[in-house]
This record gives C-alpha cells, sequence and structure tokens, in this order.
C-alpha cells in the first residue's frame, strides 16, 4: 500500500509542476506570467491555506477518503485517584464533570471536531450533530 500511495504522491506533484508551468510560474522561482515574484525562499516553509491549494488528483482523494478514523463520544470524564480507582466495584457510580443537559464532545482521532446531544435510534445510542469545530480552531489546535 505505500508503494501505492507514493505513486499517488509522485503524480499529484508532477500535475502540480504542469499546472505551474502552464500558469508561467517559473520553476527556478523567477516570476510568473503577470510579474509576481514569489515570496519565501527556496526551502523555507510557507503557509499555505486550503483556498489556495491544487486540487489533487481524484485517485488521491479517494485514497484518502478510504482512511479509515475513530469516532468518539465523550459523555463527560472524572480525575481519580488510584486509590479511589482500586475501590471501584460493579456497583460503584463515578459521578461525570457536565451536566446531562450539556452537550457532549464529538472525537474524531482523539481530538474534537463538533458537539451534539445523545438521542437513541432504534434502541442504540446516537449523537445529533448541533456544532462543529470551525476549520480555524481545528487548525490551531493541530499546531498546538
Amino acid at each position: 500500500m505505500s508503494a501505492n500511495m507514493d505513486d499517488l504522491e509522485k503524480q499529484w506533484e508532477e500535475e502540480l509542476k504542469k499546472k505551474q508551468q502552464n500558469n508561467g510560474v517559473a520553476q527556478e522561482g523567477g516570476k510568473d506570467s503577470q510579474g509576481w515574484e514569489p515570496v519565501a525562499e527556496a526551502g523555507q516553509p510557507q503557509e499555505v491555506h486550503p483556498e489556495h491549494m491544487e486540487e489533487p488528483p481524484d485517485e488521491v482523494l479517494l485514497a484518502l477518503l478510504n482512511i479509515p478514523l475513530e469516532v468518539s463520544v465523550e459523555v463527560g470524564s472524572k480525575r481519580i485517584t488510584l486509590e479511589e480507582l482500586f475501590s471501584l466495584k460493579p456497583s460503584s457510580v463515578i459521578v461525570l464533570d457536565k451536566m446531562l443537559s450539556e452537550p457532549v464532545d464529538i472525537k474524531v482521532n482523539g481530538r474534537k471536531i463538533a458537539e451534539g446531544e445523545l438521542v437513541v435510534v432504534n434502541d442504540r445510542f446516537g449523537v445529533k450533530i448541533t456544532k462543529i469545530v470551525s476549520p480555524d480552531e481545528r487548525i490551531r489546535k493541530i499546531r498546538g
């Protein structure tokens, strides 16, 4: 699978180079067809905004869409001592830090992406999304 992803990445890079050449951007960091010079020096990191990114080939999108992600719903939490942990038994009740009326956190791979409320669907738990974390806030949390 790794070789397949490498092939897709190379294909994507080739298509980006072709698009840059077609748009008049010189490969050696010169000016483009409208006379604009690149801001960052070669080798320096450059902040890329999603609206300015080139579209990846369909194969790359399809590969990304098939990556499994873990979705979890956090109803609440509680910090306890090791002594309290060892004293738990089947009839024990742990009181969580959230009120029943508060929204639950929806997390993907451990990162909060939304809030919602618990619902019952055909005798199973579900979660109705009420708020989605903004893309800017999600990126800010990823960066640190």
